[in-house]
């Protein structure tokens, strides 16, 4: 079993996860991005996917993920005169949404337990909220670094308003995401309860401390799915 992290127990009060690859794989939003749109451009254009794909693939890469721009669909789908709504075209990939085995019934015992539960994303609102229609039951808030706060990482700014909006202390909050900077290092900076979440199991504690500079020691805060918060803090 692993060590509970510091103020668990009745100081936790609040419990965070981020969206893909943490509660639903990143299937969906690589279908929608890297195959819808290319389709819908070559079919368009009158070119073979291929060249679709590669021209898209282009302008994704010009625009880059540090603008804006890069995560709001609608920008895209405008940029590319491509006359469909976002809602046809996540319709069309929904059979590609996997949310994770064991994330409701975690979720379930979490909220038995009366901790608030809450999404902490980088990925747009539309997004969001189309791939967690099934669990959305559980969580009171949806907060997303790009369509609520215009940042394109999750920063310390962004979980430090978080926590203000919600009322509580960083301290009284854990966090779970599968990203190594902007959903571990990032909320542990302010004090967040926070757990990188590495369910292909391809995280290295030495590239990890080399790239972080973060000690091997906090490789208890490593878990390989939800389960992992039972342990620590249910059970």
């Amino acid at each position: 079993m692993m060590p509970p992290a510091e103020g668990s127990g009745n100081g936790i009060k609040v419990f965070s996860f981020d969206v893909d690859g943490t509660l639903v794989s990143q299937g969906f939003a690589d279908a929608v991005w890297l195959q819808g749109i290319p389709k819908a451009y070559a079919e368009k254009e009158g070119m073979s996917f291929e060249q679709a794909f590669e021209f898209v693939k282009s302008e994704y890469e010009k625009i880059g993920e540090n603008r804006i721009e890069w995560y709001k669909i609608d920008y895209w789908l405008r940029k590319f005169g491509l006359e469909i709504p976002y809602e046809q075209l996540f319709k069309k990939y929904e059979c590609e949404i996997k949310i994770y085995d064991e994330v409701e019934s975690v979720l379930e015992v979490l909220k038995d337990e009366g901790y608030e539960l809450i999404i902490s994303s980088n990925a747009a609102t539309e997004f969001i909220d189309f791939q967690t229609q099934p669990i959305r039951k559980f969580f009171s808030h949806v907060f997303s670094a790009t369509s609520d706060f215009g940042e394109v990482k999750k920063s310390n700014n962004f979980y430090a308003q978080v926590c203000e909006i919600l009322r509580v202390k960083p301290q009284e909050v854990v966090h779970t995401g599968d990203h190594w900077v902007f959903d571990f290092i990032n909320p542990r900076k302010i004090g967040i309860n926070a757990y990188y979440l590495d369910r292909n199991g391809n995280a290295k504690a030495d590239e990890k401390e080399k790239k972080n500079e973060i000690k091997v020691k906090n490789e208890e805060f490593v878990i390989s799915d939800f389960n992992g918060l039972l342990d620590v803090f249910v059970r």
